[in-house]
């Protein structure tokens, strides 16, 4: 398929999702009975802080884990150190201790399962041996701004010039009276993205050769999205043609060359962050999950989403740019049943160079 214009609606849909508080979310890892992050989650803290736009006005969540060995009274102890670690970081970078809520758990977010092999249950628990810093910006005051961004990264290049001066004004309005309503305008020049200012935008893709037996080229690419420069954050791309045996967590073989392509799509593409999402169709509302026959337990679609984020893990995509959650039949699609049976991935960052 060639390039082709498209009207880029979401540039005004992403800004009219967040007229609503703005959040943004770093995860800060930390080694085993540690609670001084290293230097590299340092250095990626750092430069994701500074990224972030109207610092001074900004609320913080500290949501502190451990994995599931040691103790409950050792592990508490250890994700409140772990948490005031970063508490006091964010202190020294102009977060005041008032605008800071912290919240410890002093187990692993995951369940472990029982018949879980080595190497499974280590990726959980590095995964769960983390802080989670939740930056987030009131209603009240994203309702006055014109641009209702966070991260320098998420601007468009009208917006990245214009922010210049109008964060400090925005910053300084906000803090001379924090009761105001009253829009904080930008410059005379400056044009907030609307329905009637749509930007037209020329989609353009990325070549990233396969290895495998089956040809892919530009006209049958199965994970074109995959491959668009433009993807964005927020994004959903469906895993389409990847299946799963029924009521079970195994992918199909033939489904498994699909499985392959994006692991090495996700291995080239270093930029993307994402969710991997699972959802079930055909269950009784009252249950929150499907019958999984691999664990007797009902937890379908958290097992698939598990499966897929244990598949890419092994074809080199690093695990610190995935996390996995299951929706059982609470997002469905509203058309035929088998299509709510899904795995997709949600863009959760995009680096840029």
């Amino acid at each position: 398929m060639t390039s082709k214009k498209y009207i880029a609606f979401l540039l005004f849909l992403v800004s009219f999702a967040m007229n609503g508080q703005l959040t943004e979310t770093h995860s800060v890892y930390f080694d085993l009975d540690k609670d001084q992050f290293p230097f590299s989650e340092g250095k990626q803290l750092n430069a994701f802080f500074d990224d972030l736009i109207y610092k001074p006005l900004l609320d913080v969540k500290i949501l502190g884990y451990c994995d599931d060995q040691g103790s409950y009274e050792y592990n508490l102890d250890l994700s409140n150190r772990r948490v005031e670690t970063v508490s006091k970081w964010l202190q020294e970078h102009a977060i005041t201790i008032e605008h800071i809520s912290k919240t410890i758990e002093g187990r692993g977010e995951v369940a472990l399962e029982d018949d879980d092999d080595k190497l499974t249950v280590e990726d959980e628990r590095a995964q769960n041996r983390r802080v989670d810093v939740v930056f987030s910006l009131k209603e009240t005051i994203s309702q006055r701004l014109e641009i209702k961004k966070l991260n320098i990264k998420d601007l468009t290049e009208e917006e990245d010039e214009e922010i210049k001066t109008y964060e400090k004004k925005a910053v300084k309005a906000v803090l001379q009276n924090t009761t105001s309503t009253a829009l904080i305008p930008a410059s005379k020049n400056f044009k907030t993205v609307t329905e009637e200012t749509m930007v037209e935008v020329v989609e353009e893709y990325l070549d990233i050769p396969t290895k495998l037996d089956t040809i892919v080229d530009n006209s049958t690419e199965p994970f074109k999205s995959l491959l668009n420069k433009n993807l964005k954050k927020g994004q959903i791309i469906r895993l389409e043609n990847i299946l799963f045996y029924r009521g079970r967590s195994v992918v199909l073989e033939e489904s498994q060359p699909l499985l392959d392509r994006v692991a090495e799509i996700l291995v080239a593409r270093e930029d993307i962050h994402f969710e991997i999402h699972g959802h079930v169709c055909c269950i009784n509302p009252v249950y929150d999950d499907a019958y999984n026959r691999d664990t007797r337990k009902s937890n379908l679609s958290y097992d698939r989403a598990k499966s897929i984020f244990e598949t890419l893990k092994k074809r080199g995509v690093s695990y610190r740019r995935m996390k996995y959650k299951g929706f059982g039949r609470t997002k469905p699609l509203g058309g035929i049943d088998k299509l709510d049976r899904r795995v997709e991935l949600y863009i959760t960052k995009i680096d840029k160079d």
